[in-house]
């Protein structure tokens, strides 16, 4: 190694460097490395720099992404890049799997984006279910927004989620605010402010970018800036005061962007009819100079009314962008949104620095989040955190601190199970088309509580409400559930007028009421009558279970009101009432069994033969296809649809399929019905028809004796001595008419003579019900029956939009023409209207499953009670009215050559339609066995001799797959086997 000499001059050269060194230093002239965000900017072309600031959206699950809008985005990928994708909900496999090509293809890291703002459950199916930001505030400790925020972020970031658009700090001060209401933590300004750094605080430390939305504030509005443009109070002080407050506060705290609202103050800012979003004044002079923000200025979607009303989308986009917006949530093509901004720029409407300014804020939030060092999303990372039953408990601990008591009456609440009879529960959904139980009604149920329940929704007519009404008792203890949530396009907060005007009347029939809304604290405005009032804020299930536990003492309540309800309370009321369990007798009912469907290798049982044997039916033509679903003990192990919906093979059969169930609507609906009022004690078996139905006397004197004494368990039975069957459709031109011919049939034989299978005496049956409950049998049945066991494909005149699903039956030639689809097949039933107690009903295997376990489980299903169980036991038994007959009340039992199988038990009930359906219940062996054909297609000759051959030898394969091998001696083989 050569020697260095340290000579004077060569000291005095070092000690001259090193001086400079320190001076240069000391002077902030040392070259700073530049930052990845830096370096990446210049290497961006003018288009890839626009892309960064825009946002697409996608739908993160593999069935509901169109081709259209993959070509889109891989083009955007591939080409100017894309800045961030805003995910709108989706399943973790897909998510994964698509985030990680989409960043594997991306030459830039994408930033993904998505509204959480009660949980990643809000968007993904396996997040935590979290309690709305209102519902967190009422719980007066800002920590749990902080757990609210952290466990938000540690699910985000598992799924590939690096950017929430949350929290809300809006000031949430007007009680008609349709679209912000429970969203906000409250009306407090200093209370949003620490709150919303909670949660902000949650979401950085764990990996999330946060935002706060929506500048200068949405709390004051009437309007959802959704459908309009929505306009804000321009009072200066009271904006300094209580809007803006929350925004300066997170600012100052360091949150990584802030969403412009689109609203407007018209008195207050420079540009009087321009939405905040695209005006410089507000994000400029407002944001940027006077608060001092610093980071990323997101616009809320630009597709939404307040923009997309009143301007074009260049227009809104070059607009937003002047005026200081760094990303745009566009709402329509991206490639046309960077050929707009590119042109405006090289046309030099739009700055430069503008876009390098925006880019580079984009840039350094990736960086900030790590993305320049890794993307790649780990799915055992998902697993790890999936269904994380820490995050559960704490989302309950915090919902259950949330339930608030605005008002309370001693002499009803706290439940007491000691000072009623029976409480009613009325869930009133403020949609259309819910009428599931809802989950605090399935939990009270679990109670040593004695619970009726009611669903009613915005399509319940008045006339099926006053019928409702009609039988609530007066002075009846009744909690109304109301789920009252704010949500875009809705532009009300409250229940609509039907189920409004059905409270008001309920109130004066009893004063023993609970109100509990879940959603809206100010839902109690409408009815100051009711003295006891709760609030719990949202429905989500977290909220629902919380409330359970609040109703029945499981938990203390201890929430406090964050906004004043005009007239009723004050910001920071409620009432504190202690955990108490023995509220309830807390005596568990035991649930009845819930069907599950199983792989056939889970109960020991191989289906490749029955499989062969449904083929088997197709090829002999017995009919064009079907659906075949079989349960064992409540496990569902096969569920098989086979052949076409017609010969001409053009649509295959699907399991989800919708059949005309013809005469299975006997006991489906009628026999239900039937049941129903007889537990109601409207009816009694033996009443005589004429007492509710005068008219089936008739006007024929000869038969005025018999008629008057033919009974309802007559007519349940087929005893009544009625005809089968008349072509009333061809007797009358219109239903009056025909009804008329229906209730002038003459008897054939005395009564209790002998069996008459009747289609007469069901027709009058259904008929009984309307006139005694005052509404239609469908409507009778679906309120009562069908939708409170979640038979969603049930129904009467089927809906145009389910015509897909729906088999089609015959190719008539008499009464109508042509192919019946969508229709009922029955001419009687047809030309009634299609609503009658002996066909019309359609329906698929899944919905006749539930109901076919709710007989095995003996009237209860799950939770859900449809009738009493010696209710069951007395219409499944044979009635023995005439010897040797096979008819129960309204049901059928095996006899003979046994439609459903050669190897059912004694006990066994069910019932055949002339469509080709038939539908066996076994409780001795804890069987079902449904057969949904359309075997009258293409004429119903051709149902002779196969079908039936056919649709005995499959109910019977169903068991030997089983293993049963020894025929019930009372039960013979047709012919054919």
């Amino acid at each position: 190694m050569k020697k260095i000499n340290f000579n004077s001059k060569t000291i005095l050269s070092v000690v001259s460097y090193l001086l400079a060194l320190i001076l240069n230093g000391c002077a902030g002239t040392i070259p700073k490395e530049p930052s990845w965000a830096e370096t990446t900017l210049q290497t961006l072309s003018l288009r890839e720099k626009i892309a960064q600031m825009m946002v697409s959206y996608m739908n993160m699950r593999f069935k509901d992404i169109p081709k259209a809008k993959w070509d889109e985005i891989n083009s955007l990928i591939t080409s100017d890049g894309i800045g961030s994708v805003h995910l709108w909900y989706g399943d973790a496999g897909s998510s994964i799997t698509m985030m990680n090509e989409m960043q594997s293809a991306s030459n830039i890291p994408i930033l993904f984006n998505a509204d959480i703002e009660y949980g990643l459950n809000q968007r993904f199916p396996f997040g935590t279910d979290l309690p709305p930001l209102m519902a967190i505030a009422a719980t007066g400790n800002p920590d749990n927004a902080y757990q609210v925020g952290k466990i938000i972020a540690e699910e985000a970031r598992v799924v590939g989620i690096h950017w929430n658009l949350s929290p809300v700090v809006d000031v949430n001060n007007n009680p008609f605010n349709p679209i912000i209401n429970t969203r906000s933590f409250g009306e407090d300004p200093d209370v949003v402010s620490a709150f919303g750094i909670s949660l902000m605080k949650g979401l950085q430390e764990n990996g999330v970018l946060a935002t706060a939305k929506h500048f200068p504030g949405h709390g004051d509005t009437e309007t959802d800036s959704h459908s309009s443009l929505a306009m804000i109070p321009s009072d200066s002080a009271r904006l300094w005061s209580v809007e803006i407050p929350p925004f300066q506060a997170m600012s100052d705290a360091g949150v990584d962007a802030i969403m412009v609202a689109h609203v407007h103050a018209p008195d207050y800012q420079v540009e009087s009819e321009t939405p905040a979003s695209m005006t410089s004044f507000w994000i400029q002079t407002i944001l940027r100079e006077k608060l001092g923000f610093n980071g990323v200025v997101i616009t809320d979607a630009m597709g939404m009314g307040g923009i997309s009303k009143n301007y074009s989308d260049n227009y809104a986009l070059i607009k937003t962008i002047n005026a200081g917006s760094n990303v745009i949530i566009q709402n329509y093509n991206l490639k046309k949104s960077i050929d707009t901004v590119e042109k405006a720029v090289l046309d030099g409407v739009i700055p430069i620095n503008r876009i390098n300014e925006s880019a580079l804020k984009v840039l350094k939030m990736k960086e900030r989040v790590g993305l320049h060092k890794s993307f790649h999303i780990s799915l055992e990372g998902f697993y790890n955190k999936y269904n994380n039953k820490e995050h559960k408990k704490i989302a309950s601990q915090i919902s259950k601190e949330a339930i608030t008591c605005v008002k309370i009456d001693s002499a009803v609440f706290p439940l007491n199970s000691n000072n009623m009879d029976s409480l009613l529960v009325i869930d009133l959904y403020d949609t259309k088309y819910n009428h599931e139980m809802s989950m605090v009604t399935k939990g009270l149920q679990k109670t040593g509580l004695k619970i009726k329940s009611l669903q009613i929704d915005e399509s319940d007519t008045k006339v099926v409400l006053d019928a409702m009404l009609k039988e609530i008792p007066k002075n009846a203890f009744v909690l109304i559930n109301a789920f009252t949530n704010p949500n875009a396009w809705k532009n009300r907060i409250f229940l609509p007028d039907n189920e409004t005007d059905f409270v008001r009347d309920l109130i004066k029939k009893t004063n023993r009421i609970i109100l509990v809304s879940l959603g809206t604290p100010y839902l109690i405005q409408e009815f100051p009558e009711i003295s006891t009032y709760l609030c719990a804020y949202k429905s989500n299930s977290v909220m629902q279970k919380a409330l359970v536990s609040a109703l029945t003492g499981q938990a203390e309540i201890s929430g406090k009101l964050p906004v004043t309800i005009p007239g009723v309370a004050n910001i920071g009321d409620g009432q504190v009432i202690e955990k108490n369990e023995s509220i309830t007798s807390l005596v568990k009912h035991s649930p009845g069994m819930e069907i599950i469907q199983v792989m056939p290798e889970e109960i020991g049982v191989n289906t490749k033969k029955l499989n062969q044997l449904l083929d088997e039916t197709v090829q002999d033509n017995a009919w064009p296809g079907g659906v075949l679903l079989a349960s064992k003990d409540g496990k569902i192990f096969i569920k098989e649809a086979f052949g076409y919906h017609t010969y001409d093979k053009k649509r295959e059969t699907r399991t989800s399929d919708i059949f005309d169930l013809a005469s299975i609507t006997k006991v489906i609906a009628t026999t239900s019905a039937i049941m129903k009022l007889v537990e109601m004690e409207k009816i009694d078996l033996d009443d005589p028809v004429i007492k509710y139905l005068p008219k089936f006397k008739g006007k024929q004197p000869d038969y005025f004796e018999q008629k008057s004494m033919i009974s309802i368990r007559n007519l349940m039975t087929h005893t009544g001595g009625l005809a089968p069957f008349k072509k009333f459709y061809l007797m009358d031109s219109n239903t009056d008419g025909r009804l008329d011919s229906l209730f002038n049939s003459e008897p054939q034989t005395g009564i209790g003579e002998k069996m008459i299978y009747s289609d007469i005496g069901l027709i009058t049956l259904g008929k009984l019900v309307e006139k005694v409950e005052g509404v239609l049998l469908d409507k009778f049945v679906d309120s009562l029956v069908f939708k409170p066991l979640g038979m969603i494909s049930t129904f009467y005149n089927p809906p145009k939009e389910k015509l897909h699903r729906i088999v089609p039956t015959e190719i008539s030639k008499e009464y109508r023409t042509g192919l019946i689809h969508g229709e009922v097949h029955d001419e009687n039933a047809h030309s009634i209207g299609g609503v009658a107690g002996h066909a019309g009903l359609f329906s698929t295997v899944r919905d006749l499953a539930r109901f076919s376990q709710m007989m095995l489980n003996r009237g209860i299903y799950g939770w859900t009670r449809i009738f009493k169980t010696e209710t069951v036991d007395l219409f499944t038994k044979r009635a023995n009215i005439v010897e040797a007959s096979s008819r129960c009340l309204g049901w059928d039992s095996p006899d003979g050559e046994a439609s459903g199988g050669v190897y059912l038990s004694d006990s066994s009930f069910g019932h055949n339609g002339f469509t080709g359906t038939s539908m066996w219940i076994d409780p001795e062996n804890k069987i079902t066995v449904i057969l949904l054909t359309n075997a009258v297609h293409p004429n119903r000759s051709w149902k002779k001799p196969k079908y039936y051959d056919w649709r005995q030898r499959i109910h019977s394969a169903v068991y030997e797959t089983l293993g049963f091998k020894e025929r019930n001696p009372n039960f013979n083989w047709r012919k054919q086997w």
